[in-house]
């Protein structure tokens, strides 16, 4: 089966998808599949193609522009002639490329949170005339990924001709190594810094109500969102903020951390979420996150994402012993297995043999 995978950013800038698309990507090539990644980079590709392993990439320079489509990309997947083009994240140059596929090319597109209702409100005036031209007709032959069951309803909300091309497979993670440090202390806060995220409004409500447990902000985003972020931090004995962290430096962080906290308002499956549980972090999220089954395992804490009862979910988290903190860390573990890699390339793979079969009869 050769397979390629679209996706805008091949580098750091992509968010989640630097890490979803790329596990994906080699856990497939791990269990046979014929894999390429396609996509643009920007300065420091260098540094950041690791991520992809082995895999063969086709790439192209973004520049200024953030919208990613390339007409020398285009050729080269068509020369390509993969089974099955999977396109993740929309609203750019990927759409482009599923609506031009070859008619003999299986397409498949993962929103990534693309079509969630906040992100749809967000500059309508742009999004109206690019779903026209390339986004609803790409969806008219397309199968939908879903992360969440949540993310199937708002694609077919958004477009009811789906009905019948939409399956759900979650994100995934690697596993965490299972030593355990001997003391966890604090909360952490890792990921993007974004207004979506909330992590101004974060820092406000952890600096009204937090009696003495230290929150670490740790990320990249928007220059001047970062920087506010980082002159708000600055001589906070309870709030730190520590910039972007990778590699070993930002498993530490989650394997130190006792709690991971995510007051987002949008999200498709928030993979920094499934890392943290892999560590064993216990988490604080909305509803927004998706993963409804961390409540229902006892593993996570909810939070309201207008912050209205976050004063009692941090007296909750600071009140709570050594025994249900260590409890909760290893349900955590657990509940983090269903989403490893290998078996969600499995179960996609096996949806991709699923389409190939059904079109050619």
């Amino acid at each position: 089966m050769r397979v390629v995978h679209y996706s805008t950013r091949l580098g750091r800038s992509a968010g989640g998808l630097y890490h979803s698309v790329s596990g994906l990507a080699r856990a497939m090539a791990a269990l046979g599949a014929e894999v390429t990644v396609a996509g643009g980079h920007g300065n420091g590709f260098a540094d950041e193609r690791h991520v992809w392993g082995q895999l063969p990439l086709l790439t192209h320079r973004l520049g200024r522009s953030r919208h990613g489509f390339s007409l020398a990309m285009q050729a080269e997947i068509a020369q390509l002639k993969p089974d099955i083009l999977h396109v993740h994240g929309i609203w750019s140059g990927g759409s482009i490329h599923g609506r031009l596929a070859p008619r003999q090319t299986r397409v498949i597109v993962s929103p990534r949170g693309m079509l969630d209702p906040w992100i749809l409100a967000r500059r309508p005036w742009l999004k109206r005339p690019h779903a026209a031209l390339f986004e609803r007709p790409m969806l008219a032959r397309a199968h939908l990924h879903a992360l969440s069951e949540h993310e199937a309803a708002a694609a077919l909300d958004y477009m009811p001709a789906l009905a019948g091309r939409i399956f759900t497979v979650p994100n995934g993670v690697e596993p965490a190594p299972t030593s355990e440090v001997k003391q966890r202390d604090g909360a952490l806060y890792l990921g993007r810094l974004h207004e979506k995220k909330q992590v101004l409004a974060l820092f406000d409500a952890w600096e009204r109500h937090s009696k003495k447990m230290m929150l670490t902000i740790a990320g990249w985003g928007e220059p001047a969102y970062e920087a506010e972020i980082a002159a708000r931090c600055k001589g906070h004995k309870r709030v730190r903020f520590v910039g972007t962290l990778h590699g070993a430096s930002k498993a530490q962080a989650l394997s130190e951390a006792g709690f991971f906290i995510l007051p987002s308002l949008s999200e498709g499956l928030p993979m920094a979420a499934l890392e943290a549980i892999s560590h064993g972090c216990i988490p604080i999220l909305t509803d927004a996150c998706h993963l409804p089954e961390l409540f229902a395992q006892g593993v996570a804490l909810r939070m309201e994402p207008d912050f209205s009862d976050f004063s009692t979910i941090v007296a909750q988290a600071e009140a709570m012993s050594d025994g249900e903190k260590s409890e909760r860390s290893a349900r955590a573990r657990k509940a983090a297995m269903p989403f490893f890699w290998p078996a969600i390339a499995r179960a996609m793979l096996d949806h991709y043999a699923h389409i190939l079969e059904e079109t050619s009869s």
